[in-house]
């Protein structure tokens, strides 16, 4: 748990992104140098007490400490990996000189550095096969007196360095094949899925606005013959005062009706779901509204994110629709507001929509329901918005913002 937090640490998504194509790779460097750089920093504690000091491998742990946070800041890591390969070199040569040369079990070491190196990378495992045949080489002719026995154990060390190298790349090649195919087979089921999200999302596309098609013809006719009928209704018991209130009932609460059925239908649309139509239906309805009563009104929109393909959830646009009409009729009726303004910015993560009006802002009164904010406050939290209202003597600024997700676009 902890290795992997140190890793998710020092390859940040952004990084991840950035070495996509490399990100096994890279992966495993940043997994081997976390591993290696705390066992050089407890090897030498216990052999610090026998001759000579392994101070060298402190050095090793503190270039292993500057890869990481090289790859972390800068996305860099070969240049400072190469150098911390040739210093391991030269640490262990130097080590191996000191504790008996080519006889030294520290000339075991390099086995393991090449071990590293190919597990790293098979191309770098290919030239530490050299790197490690010359530093036996240099190793043996260090030596004063070379002995038969010495020259066996520089043979044995060579064939040993070979032998191990092509192992090594054998069962590295293996993995990367084994990792080939299991990506192969990842790659056809992410595809297999896409396909069938994008069929999904289209039968689901199809339906909304055939939905939205049949309903408005359904309840746009049968509306519009309640209005005529009540409008010849109208006419026929002019001499009737008492009736006329009722019909002139009738017929508001059928245009009202009619206006909220619009208001569905279109939220029940599949296009609804795009921020930018969601502000076109709103600033068209803003600059209708506002102008019987002679109130300035202006809108303006704003995206700050790279994907085009921003969705609102599903119906989400038929709240928010909800929320500023009542919070523009609010405007209207209670703020004596000369001029409103209506804003919209999309985001990575979410759309910000506010409502911004040069009135004069009213404290709720204890103890009195303030049922245009209480709803406004209710649909926010059944639909994950964060709903915020800022008054003061300068006007009100009511806003929302709405999570938004990605589509797919072919």
């Amino acid at each position: 748990m902890i290795h992997e937090k140190l890793i998710n640490y020092f390859l940040t998504p952004e990084l991840r992104n950035k070495l996509h194509p490399e990100y096994d790779e890279v992966r495993t460097i940043v997994s081997g140098t976390i591993v290696a750089t705390t066992l050089l920093l407890i090897l030498p504690i216990p052999l610090f007490f026998f001759p000579p000091p392994l101070i060298g491998y402190y050095g090793l742990a503190g270039l292993g400490i500057c890869i990481l946070f090289s790859l972390k800041y800068y996305g860099i890591y070969w240049p400072p990996l190469i150098l911390l390969m040739l210093s391991s070199y030269w640490v262990i040569v130097n080590d191996t000189l000191e504790t008996g040369a080519i006889d030294s079990p520290a000339v075991t070491t390099l086995y393991l550095l090449l071990l590293t190196g190919f597990w790293f990378n098979r191309r770098l495992g290919l030239f530490m096969i050299c790197f490690n045949i010359l530093a036996i080489i240099f190793i043996f002719y260090s030596i004063q007196e070379p002995t038969e026995q010495n020259l066996y154990a520089v043979v044995s060390h060579i064939v040993l360095t070979i032998f191990f190298g092509v192992f090594f790349w054998f069962v590295q090649e293996q993995h990367d094949a084994a990792r080939l195919q299991i990506r192969e087979q990842q790659h056809i089921r992410i595809d297999l899925l896409d396909r069938a999200v994008k069929d999904r999302t289209q039968q689901l596309s199809t339906m909304r606005q055939n939905l939205a098609s049949d309903f408005h013809d359904e309840t746009g006719n049968m509306l519009s013959a309640i209005t005529r009928q009540a409008a010849i209704l109208k006419l026929k018991l002019k001499d009737q005062p008492t009736v006329l209130a009722v019909v002139d009932n009738i017929i508001m609460n059928s245009d009202q009706l009619y206006a909220s059925s619009r208001d569905f239908l279109w939220s029940v649309n599949n296009n609804s779901d795009d921020p930018q139509e969601l502000f076109a239906y709103l600033t068209s309805f803003g600059q209708v509204f506002y102008n019987q009563f002679d109130i300035a009104f202006s809108a303006k929109s704003a995206i700050y994110t790279v994907v085009e393909s921003v969705q609102l959830q599903a119906f989400a646009s038929r709240h928010i629709i909800f929320i500023f009409k009542e919070a523009m009729t609010n405007v209207a009726k209670h703020s004596g507001a000369r001029e409103v303004f209506l804003e919209m910015a999309v985001f990575q993560d979410h759309v910000s929509i506010s409502l911004q009006d040069d009135g004069s802002w009213k404290e709720p009164q204890e103890g009195q329901p303030h049922n245009g904010l209480h709803n406004m406050e209710k649909r926010s939290r059944e639909n994950d918005f964060r709903f915020k209202v800022y008054g003061s003597s300068q006007g009100t600024r009511l806003q929302i913002e709405a999570p938004v997700h990605f589509t797919i676009v072919e």
